[in-house]
């Protein structure tokens, strides 16, 4: 299976390197990771969207959920709904679409354009 989170993870380390530079706070951070976690396709909607789950399917995979501590993809494995190939699939179309966090720190108005660039340049 993929990393399911380098992309999270990487937006993290990101945010870290923008605190130490003081180009934003740590409030941001977590707000902006918030944004971005809010703008995230939901998995269960991915996986209708590519015809890989009916609604069925996901309320069966959610009830289930509901008294588990399991993410929705391994509950979907375990009840035949997806294989793992699938999930690998949309993990990867999940991590694709999700929003950078320089991004949303620009939208938020917390750092212009410009200084986004300059810091990934730093950063990399």
């Amino acid at each position: 299976m993929i990393d399911t989170n380098s992309k999270s993870k990487s937006d993290q380390l990101f945010g870290q390197f923008l605190v130490q530079e003081g180009l934003v706070s740590e409030a941001d951070i977590v707000e902006a990771l918030n944004i971005q976690r809010k703008k995230t396709t939901p998995f269960g909607e991915l996986a209708v969207k590519y015809d890989m789950l009916t609604m069925s399917d996901v309320f069966k995979i959610l009830n289930t959920q509901a008294s588990s501590t399991k993410r929705f993809g391994e509950i979907a494995v375990e009840l035949g709904c997806l294989t793992e190939a699938s999930i690998d699939i949309l993990l990867r179309i999940q991590n694709e679409n999700r929003p950078p966090i320089g991004e949303i720190l620009v939208e938020m108005k917390k750092m212009d354009r410009e200084t986004l660039q300059t810091a990934l340049s730093n950063y990399k």
